[in-house]
C-alpha cells in the first residue's frame, strides 16, 4: 500500500519544533497551543514509524532520520505554498509570481531600483521581496521558498547557480561636517583614533577591514554595534562614528552622510543565486538583467 501522504499541518508544526527548537516556541510562531502542537507532532511520528525528535535534558533534539525526513518535507511545503499563492495571483488576472531576496547591502537601493525597472515590463506580476542573510538565501533557494537572492560572493551550494552581477569596493562612511570628509581617500593611519559603527555577527567585510588595521598595528574602537547596514548607515548620520561597508549599500545615503574609498582596497563581487535546476523562467531571467544593468551603471558613476 502507498503510504498516506501527512497532512500539512503536520508538517508546519514539525518544521516549527526544528527551526525553533522547541514546542513553546513553534506553538507562539503558528498560533497553537503547546498541547496542539505536541500532538501533530505526535500523529506524524505514528503515521511516519520513526522518531522526528529525542528529548536531551529537557531539550527536543531532531533525529538523524527526523532531519532527512524535515528537509524535504520543508522543499515540499514550499513547493505547496508557492502553488496556492500562483493560483492566487492568477486568479486576480496576474499573470506569475516571483519572490527575491536579498543582503542587507543590496536590499535598500541596487533591489527596489531594479525591481523599479522590471515592473515597468511586467506590471502585472505579483513580486515578493525579503532582506535575508546568505545563510537564509541558501535554505530558502533550496526549499524553493524564494526565487532568486542576491548576495556578496562568495557564496555557492549544490544546486545553485552563481551569475555574476557587478563588483565594487568597500568604502567609509561618514558625517560630511567630519575632517575627514576633506580627503578624497581615506585608509587606516588616517582613520587611527575614530569610532566605527560595526555588525555584531561574524562577516568577511568586517573581518578584511580588520585585517588591514592589524596588519599596520592599529585597533578599530567601536562606539555601536548594530545588526544590518542600514541602522549602520543612520547611526553614521547621527554622528556616532564612521562605518566600513560595502559601496553597494551607497545607493541610499541620507542627507548629510557622504562615502569615500577605502585603503588597501577590499574588492567584493555581487551576485544572484538561483536554482540550477528550475526550468527556463522569463521573469527571473528579466530581473537579473535589470539588477546587472543597475549594478553596472552604478559602478561606472
Amino acid at each position: 500500500m502507498a503510504e498516506r501522504i501527512p497532512d500539512t499541518s503536520q508538517l508546519r508544526a514539525a518544521l516549527a519544533v526544528w527551526h525553533l527548537g522547541g514546542v513553546t516556541r513553534a506553538a507562539q510562531y503558528i498560533g497553537l497551543t503547546q498541547p496542539a502542537v505536541s500532538r501533530l507532532v505526535q500523529a506524524l511520528e505514528d503515521e511516519l514509524g520513526f522518531l522526528l525528535f529525542t528529548r536531551d535534558n529537557r531539550r527536543l533534539v531532531v533525529t538523524e532520520p527526523g532531519a532527512a525526513f524535515l528537509r524535504e518535507a520543508e522543499g515540499a511545503l514550499g513547493g505547496l505554498e508557492r502553488l496556492s499563492v500562483l493560483a492566487s495571483s492568477l486568479r486576480r488576472g496576474r499573470s506569475g509570481f516571483l519572490r527575491i531576496a536579498a543582503v542587507s547591502a543590496l536590499a535598500h537601493g541596487l533591489a527596489p531600483r531594479a525591481l523599479a525597472m522590471f515592473k515597468q515590463d511586467y506590471p502585472d506580476l505579483a513580486v515578493e521581496v525579503e532582506e535575508a542573510d546568505r545563510v537564509i538565501q541558501l535554505e530558502g533557494l533550496a526549499s524553493r521558498r524564494i526565487d532568486v537572492g542576491l548576495v556578496a560572493l562568495p557564496a555557492s551550494a549544490p544546486g545553485l547557480r552563481v551569475e555574476m552581477i557587478v563588483e565594487g569596493e568597500a568604502v567609509c562612511l561618514l558625517p560630511d561636517t567630519h575632517p575627514l570628509a576633506a580627503m578624497e581617500v581615506l585608509d587606516p593611519p588616517a582613520l587611527a583614533g575614530q569610532r566605527f559603527i560595526r555588525l555584531n555577527e561574524p562577516r568577511l567585510l568586517q573581518s578584511m577591514t580588520d585585517a588591514a588595521f592589524d596588519r599596520m598595528g592599529l585597533a578599530r574602537a567601536v562606539a555601536v554595534a548594530v545588526n544590518s547596514t542600514p541602522l549602520m548607515i543612520s547611526f553614521v548620520a547621527e554622528g556616532l562614528g564612521l562605518a566600513i561597508t560595502h559601496r553597494m549599500s551607497t545607493f541610499v545615503l541620507p542627507h548629510g552622510v557622504v562615502a569615500r574609498p577605502f585603503r588597501p582596497a577590499i574588492s567584493f563581487a555581487y551576485a544572484a543565486l538561483r536554482r540550477e535546476d528550475d526550468p527556463p523562467n522569463a521573469f527571473i531571467d528579466a530581473y537579473i538583467a535589470r539588477v546587472r544593468e543597475v549594478g553596472r551603471n552604478w559602478a561606472e558613476r
